[in-house]
């Protein structure tokens, strides 16, 4: 949870992945898109400049599911891709493969793809919406499309849009292939008191995201209240 400090508004820090990580740098990196008040004084900050950081929190993908030699795949929207390269190493480091799924609208979305290309220890399938690069149609459809065709994974790693996932939560379900989502939900505190970033649950009322996710299996959520 990252917050500019001094200001009135926004109010409440807002929540982010870590994109990268280098612990003898004592380093960390994140990802912004500029879409608000947050995001925008986020990207008004010159070098030097001093955050109010929250963190860590949450829980992190389960990459002891992919077991040496199995392949795994990354199905990831736009700015969703943001998480991943350090999961792509850690499967790495297991002796397994994982084929990278990137999809936007245009390939203008895209432009995040540079940053993965020495970290995939698989295939990179682009999509886009309009066909502007990589294979015309929405990265869930080319992900089932492929996955159908080809050898089975054995776990689904996901990052995107709530719609995408939604989407990708039926594909994995017909393909019986174990799958985890990394959710998106409006965050106030981070730490399960403010309940501001609740998802339907398939078992119970709701899920709160920053205390059981924010990654969670696609089955713990109704899909149809989200």
């Amino acid at each position: 949870m990252l917050e500019v400090p001094g200001l009135v508004r926004p109010y409440l820090r807002r929540p982010y992945s870590v994109a990268d990580a280098d612990s003898e740098k004592g380093e960390i990196e994140f990802l912004v898109k500029t879409i608000g008040r947050g995001t925008e004084a986020l990207e008004r900050l010159s070098e030097g400049s001093t955050v109010n950081l929250l963190g860590p929190l949450g829980n992190s993908f389960s990459v002891e599911g992919v077991p040496s030699g199995r392949r795994a795949a990354v199905v990831a929207g736009g700015i969703g891709a943001a998480p991943f390269p350090l999961l792509f190493r850690a499967v790495a480091r297991r002796g397994a493969s994982c084929d990278f799924y990137f999809g936007g609208k245009t390939g203008a979305e895209l432009s995040l793809r540079s940053r993965f290309e020495e970290v995939v220890p698989g295939k990179t399938i682009l999509a886009t919406d309009d066909g502007s690069l990589g294979e015309r149609g929405l990265v869930t459809q080319v992900f089932e499309r492929r996955a159908a065709a080809g050898e089975p994974y054995a776990i689904v790693f996901a990052c995107g849009p709530m719609p995408m996932l939604s989407a990708l939560s039926r594909v994995v379900s017909k393909l019986r292939v174990s799958a985890e989502f990394s959710t998106e939900a409006e965050m106030g505190c981070g730490f399960g008191v403010c309940l501001g970033c609740v998802i339907a649950g398939a078992e119970k009322p709701f899920l709160i995201s920053c205390q059981e996710g924010p990654i969670l299996k696609p089955e713990k959520i109704a899909w149809e209240r989200v």
